[in-house]
């Protein structure tokens, strides 16, 4: 597309003289634009590709650093905590009463940094992999039973375990889903007075089965229930600062739920206790039917 442009010639007067017209090619200064607008957009791509290059560099990295650190760390706790036991037993010989509190505490820390290293190791699991989790047939109900006799904290605590009748069956993977409830109940009992109870309740609803895990506890302020599920999320208050915990525990139970199409949820009233329920999909029973 042309453009004509008219340009008046004056002379030393300023009167107009000559009358010039130029014309130019309107097409080519929007070319130019163009052209300069693709090359930036280009650039702009090249850019991006290369941060994220970089970022998934970086993500393997600390994968990677993750990986060892945790495998290296495994092996010397293991020896530590396999003597800190032998002392404790008195497979070592006699222990004074100042030196069995002292192991005892060491034996507790140590325990603490395993189960540190073992959701470490979990969570770089779940990072690298979005794959489906294991579905087997399993009875919930067994599940949150065994979990509720291997927490085993009815020595300070009243628990009361309603199961239903019958069986509940699930689809998911038996050895995560005793992990899950032993974590949740485990915290149950940690953040109870002695003499506080613990109710554990199955109900069917629907199609799917939830378990309800309550206390009579510490409970979880409003602005701290936003945390709750987060990495590292730990909520330390001065009525929970001297109760060990890694923080990734809550993370690790909802994100294992969560891939199996189910959820974790909690409601609290601070001072008066919590509950924390898991809700899975139940398993339908399909009947094949002969041919008539």
């Amino acid at each position: 597309m042309a453009k004509a442009e008219v340009v008046p010639l004056r002379d030393p007067r300023g009167r107009v003289g000559h009358v010039v017209q130029t014309v130019r090619d309107a097409t080519q200064g929007r070319g130019e634009d163009i052209r300069a607008g693709a090359e930036a957009a280009v650039d702009e791509v090249s850019s991006l590709h290369l941060r994220l290059d970089r970022l998934m560099a970086l993500d393997k990295l600390k994968s990677d650093f993750m990986n060892l650190t945790t495998h290296e760390l495994r092996s010397p706790l293991a020896i530590v905590y396999g003597y800190l036991s032998m002392m404790e037993s008195g497979m070592l010989g006699e222990l004074s009463e100042g030196l069995s509190e002292a192991v005892g505490s060491s034996i507790q820390s140590v325990e603490l940094m395993m189960q540190l290293v073992t959701e470490l190791v979990e969570m770089a699991r779940l990072d690298e992999t979005r794959l489906d989790p294991t579905r087997e047939p399993v009875d919930l109900a067994g599940v949150v039973a065994e979990a509720a006799v291997r927490v085993d904290g009815s020595e300070r605590h009243r628990v009361n375990l309603d199961l239903g009748t019958g069986p509940a069956p699930v689809l998911g993977d038996r050895g995560q889903l005793l992990r899950v409830f032993s974590n949740i109940i485990d915290n149950a009992v940690k953040y109870s007075p002695e003499g506080g109870e613990i109710g554990i309740r199955l109900r069917r609803p629907g199609r799917q089965v939830a378990v309800d895990i309550s206390d009579q506890g510490v409970g979880i302020a409003p602005s701290d229930m936003g945390r709750l599920f987060t990495r590292f999320g730990r909520i330390v208050t001065t009525a929970t600062e001297g109760i060990g915990g890694t923080g990734l525990g809550l993370y690790l139970c909802r994100e294992l739920v969560r891939r199996l199409g189910g959820d974790v949820t909690a409601t609290s009233v601070e001072g008066q206790g919590s509950t924390f329920t898991v809700r899975l999909p139940g398993k339908t029973r399909v009947v094949a039917r002969s041919a008539t």
